[in-house]
């Protein structure tokens, strides 16, 4: 018997287009259409006048309380209006009157809803806790890509990022661990062969996201355009000629920005638990320059689809070998697309949650396996 799964959205955000920006609200809107091509029903749980694509959709705020409490909360932490610029993550706290008033509406939803061999999807960690906490149902962690996951069961993005977590918590790894990579609507990405001359930086604004080194490479290539666009104050960047700013877009605005790009710029210097933009820009055909650790590792191949750097010269070296041409724009496109392909990666998803669903039957002796 295949469970129902309950996706539980994000209270900072809308699963719409509008928040596309959001990599976790992104990945919350695709999910429902991946899961219900295989045959799942898809409740998902969000603000009135979302786009999920689920079988149910589940209204926990209208869209009236939506606004009054987020401008609350908005109020309360800026003590002002908010900004087209501003980072939505700011407003993530399960403490906040936000959060409370969403899970507290959540938990009395869900007991009227969640079967006994249901499945509850938590696709934003330790947000949900007030809400689920005294549901016994399996609860799986649907694609971890924050600092600290709690449940058993988990998905992560990388695995790069899973390594750091069980190497953090000392831990030792779980046959319920999983590694699946995002999954993206690849018909939402226009492959693009014959790109602009500009260089694109395409995320939060903030300085662990290397936005020094998308300076120092704007300062050593005067002659290219350099574009900053993303949530956050990019004031302290903009002190070059050849670097401008554009705030968050959304839709299909983002595949134009990201396939009129030479490259993207993707210098993190963190552990990148996946990097979305990487693969976003990949599927129009631009090839990216990231750093050498974290998920990069898994998304980015030297030469074949852009190139991880070490040094300054890496990046500048690795710039004039993407204008001469080394790079396939097509090749890349053709690659990324059939690899993160939400529809292929929703056969991954099924083996998790029918390998979570064996435990209320045969559990790890169950003789089904992923390989067939």
């Amino acid at each position: 018997m295949q469970p129902k799964l309950h996706l539980l959205a994000l209270p900072h955000t809308q699963t719409t287009d509008e928040y596309s920006h959001c990599a976790f609200t992104g990945k919350i809107k695709r999910f429902s259409p991946m899961m219900r091509s295989v045959g799942y029903e898809v409740f998902h749980y969000g603000i009135q006048g979302g786009q999920s694509g689920a079988t149910t959709h589940v209204d926990v705020l209208s869209i009236d309380e939506w606004d009054d409490l987020r401008n609350q909360v908005i109020r309360e932490k800026y003590g002002r209006d908010r900004q087209p610029s501003d980072f939505y993550g700011d407003l993530v706290d399960s403490n906040n009157i936000l959060y409370k008033t969403f899970n507290q509406r959540l938990e009395n939803i869900l007991i009227q809803t969640v079967g006994p061999w249901d499945i509850i999807c938590l696709p934003f960690g330790h947000s949900h806790q007030d809400a689920i906490k005294m549901f016994k149902q399996h609860k799986v962690e649907t694609g971890i890509g924050y600092p600290y996951a709690y449940q058993p069961f988990r998905v992560y993005e990388s695995y790069a990022w899973y390594h750091y977590h069980m190497g953090r918590e000392q831990k030792h790894g779980s046959d319920y661990h999983w590694v699946i990579p995002n999954y993206f609507d690849v018909s939402e990405w226009t492959y693009n062969p014959t790109p602009d001359k500009y260089l694109l930086y395409f995320g939060r604004i903030m300085e662990n996201k290397g936005l020094n080194i998308v300076w120092e490479i704007a300062k050593h290539r005067p002659d290219l355009k350099v574009i900053i666009c993303g949530q956050g104050d990019p004031t302290p960047y903009l002190t070059l000629p050849n670097i401008e700013y554009h705030a968050p877009i959304h839709g299909t605005a983002r595949s134009d920005l990201l396939g009129n790009a030479t490259a993207v710029l993707m210098p993190t210097r963190y552990v990148e638990p996946f990097g979305g933009v990487t693969v976003e820009s990949q599927m129009t055909g631009t090839p990216v320059l990231g750093s050498t650790y974290g998920s990069f590792t898994e998304t980015i191949i030297d030469g074949f689809n852009g190139f991880k750097c070490h040094t300054l010269g890496d990046y500048l070296t690795a710039l004039t070998r993407i204008e001469n041409g080394e790079l396939s724009r097509k090749e890349i496109s053709q690659y990324s697309k059939k690899k993160y392909d939400m529809y292929e990666l929703a056969k991954d998803y099924n083996k998790v949650f029918l390998q979570v669903g064996d435990l209320y039957g045969k559990g790890w002796y169950s003789q089904r396996s992923k390989f067939l």
